[in-house]
Parts: C-alpha cells; sequence; structure tokens
C-alpha cells in the first residue's frame, strides 16, 4: 500500500505529546547539568568575593558567562537523556505498542523529535561560533581584571611573584595586615631595552583607589636600598642608592586577546586565522580542529534522536536509571573518541574534518542498528 505523504507529515496530538514529553526532560537535564558544572566552579567563584572582594553584580556577571561556556557541552547531554528517558517511558507503559499498533511506526513518530534536534543544533551553532567565544574572552578578561585587584594578596614570602603590576618581585617577609615589607627585589622589564633592578631592606605597598572597579594601582615605598641599571646601548652600569623611593604602579581594565585559544575565537576570526597558517603545522591543525569540533559538536543532536529512539525503547524496569546509565555510557565512548581523534590530529595522523566527525560517524553506526531493531 503507497504511503501517503500528506497523511505521514500531518501534525497529530500525539506530535505535541511527544514534543512536551522530550522537552521537559531536555530542560530539566539542561538546568541541572549547568548547576552541577558551576558547583565544581563555587569554592573559585567564592574566592573572588571573598578575597578579592568584588561586587555581586560582577560576580553574577561571571557566573552567567561561566553557565554560557557550559552550554555547548550540556545541550548533547540533556537531549540524549531527555530522548532516552520519554521513549523509555512510552516503552515501559507500552505506548509505543500501542502507537504501532494504530499504523505509526517509528519513522514517523521521529518527525517530532527529528525537528526539536533540528533546533538544539541551530541553538549550538549560535553557541558554538559566535556567543560561547565571546563569553569566554569577556570572562577571561574579568578575571584578569579581578586579578589586579588585590595587589598584596598576590605577594607570597619567599617566592619570585611574576605579573606583579608586570613587575618580578621577591620579599623575605610579607605581612598582609600591614601591607609591609621586608627585604624586597624588584626586577622592572617594562621597558625592555633599559631594564631595572631595585634592591630595598623595606617596604610598603598603599592602594590606590581607582574610578573603576576592575583597575588596579598602588604606591610601592621602598626604604633603605638600591636601583642597578645596565644601559645596553651605552654598555654603562649606574647605581643610585636611595633613603626612599615611592613607584607607582597602575593598570587599567586591559583584555585577554594576547593569550586566546582557539575556543575563544569567533567563527570569523577563526576563518583569518586557518587562512593565515600552514595547514600542516601544529597551529594549522590546531585550528581546522576547532573549526570542524564545533559543527560535529552541532550535529551530534541529530544522531542522538535516532540512537535515543533506538536505545530508549527497548524495556527497563527503572526508566531514568536507566535512561541515565545509557546516556552516560554514551557520552563516555563520545568524549572518548573525540579526545583520542583529537591528540591523533595534532600529530598530523588524521585530517581535521575526519578526526571531528569520527565520534558522529561511530554514533551513526549504533544509531542506525538501534533504530533499525526498533522497528517492527
Amino acid at each position: 500500500m503507497p504511503i501517503n505523504k500528506q497523511a505521514f507529515f500531518r501534525p497529530l496530538k500525539l506530535d505535541f505529546y511527544i514534543s512536551v514529553e522530550i522537552i521537559g526532560s531536555f530542560l530539566g537535564g539542561l538546568l541541572f547539568f549547568v548547576f552541577l558544572f558551576l558547583m565544581f566552579q563555587m569554592l573559585r567563584l567564592a574566592e573572588f568575593f571573598i578575597i578579592h572582594g568584588v561586587s555581586g553584580t560582577t560576580l553574577l556577571k561571571m557566573t552567567l558567562l561561566l553557565g554560557l561556556s557550559f552550554l555547548p557541552t550540556a545541550l548533547p547531554i540533556a537531549f540524549v537523556i531527555s530522548i532516552l528517558t520519554a521513549f523509555g517511558r512510552f516503552s515501559a507503559d507500552s505506548e509505543i505498542v500501542a502507537m504501532k499498533t494504530a499504523g505509526l511506526g517509528m519513522s514517523r513518530l521521529a518527525i517530532a523529535p527529528t525537528i526539536i534536534a533540528l533546533g538544539v543544533f541551530v541553538l549550538s551553532i549560535c553557541l558554538n561560533m559566535e556567543w560561547v567565544p565571546r563569553g569566554e574572552r569577556t570572562f577571561k578578561e574579568l578575571l584578569i581584571k579581578v586579578g589586579n585587584t588585590r595587589v598584596v594578596s598576590s605577594i607570597k614570602a619567599g617566592t619570585f611573584t611574576s605579573g606583579f603590576f608586570d613587575l618580578l618581585i621577591f620579599a623575605d617577609k610579607v605581612d598582609n595586615r600591614t601591607n609591609q615589607l621586608r627585604k624586597v627585589f624588584i626586577y622592572d622589564e617594562r621597558e625592555p631595552k633599559n631594564p631595572l633592578t631595585v634592591v630595598a631592606h623595606a617596604g610598603e605597598i598603599v592602594s590606590v583607589k581607582t574610578p573603576n572597579e576592575l583597575s588596579a594601582a598602588a604606591l610601592l615605598k621602598l626604604y633603605d636600598g638600591s636601583i642597578h641599571k645596565n644601559e645596553a646601548h651605552t654598555s654603562t652600569y649606574q647605581k643610585i642608592d636611595f633613603g626612599e623611593y615611592k613607584l607607582f604602579l597602575r593598570l587599567s581594565e586591559g583584555t585577554a586577546d594576547s593569550i586566546l585559544k582557539p575556543h575563544m575565537i569567533t567563527h570569523k576570526e577563526l576563518l583569518k586565522r586557518i587562512s593565515n597558517t600552514q595547514k600542516d603545522s601544529y597551529e594549522g591543525r590546531e585550528m581546522r580542529g576547532e573549526y570542524w569540533r564545533r559543527y560535529a559538536i552541532a550535529i551530534s543532536p541529530l544522531i542522538f534522536v535516532f540512537l535515543g529512539m533506538g536505545l530508549g525503547s527497548f524495556r527497563n524496569r527503572s526508566v531514568r536509571a536507566g535512561a541515565a546509565i545509557t546516556s552516560l555510557v554514551i557520552l563516555v565512548v563520545y568524549w572518548t573518541i573525540q579526545t583520542w581523534a583529537t591528540l591523533t590530529l595534532l600529530k598530523g595522523q588524521l585530517n581535521p574534518l575526519l578526526a571531528m566527525q569520527l565520534p558522529n560517524i561511530v554514533m551513526a553506526i549504533g544509531a542506525f542498528f538501534a533504530f533499525k531493531r526498533s522497528q517492527w
């Protein structure tokens, strides 16, 4: 009997029923996993509030940016669990049997989940290409700015500390309550052609209020010491003794552009870097791998539809436990293959497109057999 295409694609109440079941589980799983990922960052966020004294507004912004960065990972996880949970419950309640008895095969039931998967795909593309890279860059900038707001706490007694207002500093003793330093050594290379070395018996750091909460300034007072200067172009050495030496230090908000990682680069910038790097170089392989990784992660929900429907249709006594265990196995296999493929790609042993799509290829093979088995 020929299939009536209009009847096949005609929306039914059943499609709405399936969609509600999937979307409810999906949103719940998404919130749970984002919250779970943020829980691992709570100590870090608490440090910003307690030690660095950042405002609640800045802390909230950092939390939202962290949550945004977790979404590309959380979306496929939540989606595969929602498909497994929904069709696992349909199977456990014999609803799939009733649907098939009414003449609705698994291919017809897949229409609503596939439309939802397409929506997740579009959202993932937007996240991976623009929103998440921009969010991660903004978070990195905030991280650098917050680190600049507590100047004294960054100095550890008996340890060389780099990055203190672009100076290398050593203090034999540090009193964080009074900001007093003892036996201070400073190497100032802010002018590379004329570096300075400053040695002092004592020092004091006075914090200076700045107009912006995420910029930093301090007055460094040094007592009973000397300044050593070696001018390379004249081959002369100078030593200046002092009773008191004041050094005003300031860092503006700054940016994180100089330390951008591939996942922090927007799609347009990524394409530009790919065109400017050699294909066989390490950076070239890394950039091309990142390009195809973003598409691979976005495509995965379209594969998980059929994999989840096929595996979820098998009867299981505990639907939620079965869905959780099955999804855990799927994700472990997926990320293991992706990690191996990434390492192999960076060694130049795999094509970037093939390497990043390899987990999807393996999942697609499993989805084909699982979905075929569920049809009868």
